[in-house]
């Protein structure tokens, strides 16, 4: 057994529980089983067999040393494919281009009903129209 501390700065209930954990510990193990101090005196780390280490943390309510969890860190997950429900189809050069014919003849029947609204009306007003007819064309593409 390596312990990597002087045992004669535990107090008595602390160095009589480490000694029984260690005694039922190098019971249990072929090599030799190494202490070193990580918060000394409530935190030692135990190193026994294979790389295995094991946390002894001092309960004072029990006056005795007991085995900590250490929190095993697992690989991030690999990120998930994409869906094709989430990406967009943006044409490329192979591809065959998309008719726009049908949607821009609707814009200019928009655009001239657009002006036959705003006619009767004077400059001022017109400007008003076109301003209020832009932020709201604006603001529908951004959502």
């Amino acid at each position: 057994m390596n312990i990597k501390f002087n045992l004669g700065q535990l107090s008595r209930p602390q160095r009589e529980s480490l000694e029984k954990v260690l005694a039922v510990v190098q019971s249990e193990n072929e090599g030799e089983v190494v202490v070193q101090p990580v918060e000394f005196p409530n935190k030692l780390l135990v190193e026994i067999d294979g790389g295995v280490e094991l946390m002894l943390g001092w309960d004072l309510e029990k006056s005795s040393y007991e085995g900590l969890t250490i929190p095993k860190t697992e690989p991030e997950p690999a990120p998930k494919p994409e869906s094709q429900k989430d990406t967009v189809d943006i044409p490329t050069p192979e591809s065959k281009p998309i008719d726009l014919s049908p949607v821009l003849v609707r814009v200019d029947a928009l655009a001239v009903a657009l002006i036959n609204l705003a006619k009767p009306f004077d400059n001022n007003v017109r400007t008003e129209l076109w301003s209020a007819f832009c932020k709201k064309l604006f603001k529908e593409f951004l959502e």
